[in-house]
């Protein structure tokens, strides 16, 4: 399946990477590689994670306070955020419209 990201998951994946690095770039190695797990996990069980609503789903990624929230659009996933667990809940709907 084709993933399309929404614009603001780029800026949220580049603050992530930033924040893990200034820790430890192993850190950040490890964020990214837990990333891209899970969007090989959606793509190969679009409809396998959680639904948070009747067009969303939510997979957590392994070891980081993250979530990637997702829509399947026929053969396309689309991206809508990369939402760190930790965040106000729900900050990225009004990307939705």
């Amino acid at each position: 399946m084709l993933i399309r990201r929404l614009p603001p998951v780029d800026v949220e994946a580049l603050e992530a990477v930033r924040y893990y690095k200034a820790i430890d770039p192993k850190l950040a190695h490890d964020w990214l590689t837990s990333l891209i797990a899970g969007l090989r996990r959606i793509s190969l069980f679009p409809h396998g994670w959680k639904p948070i609503s009747p067009k969303l789903r939510q997979c957590s990624l392994k070891v980081f306070p993250y979530v990637v929230i997702y829509a399947v659009a026929g053969n396309e996933i689309i991206i809508v955020a990369l939402a760190n667990t930790h965040r106000k809940p729900g900050y990225w709907k009004d990307r939705l419209a």
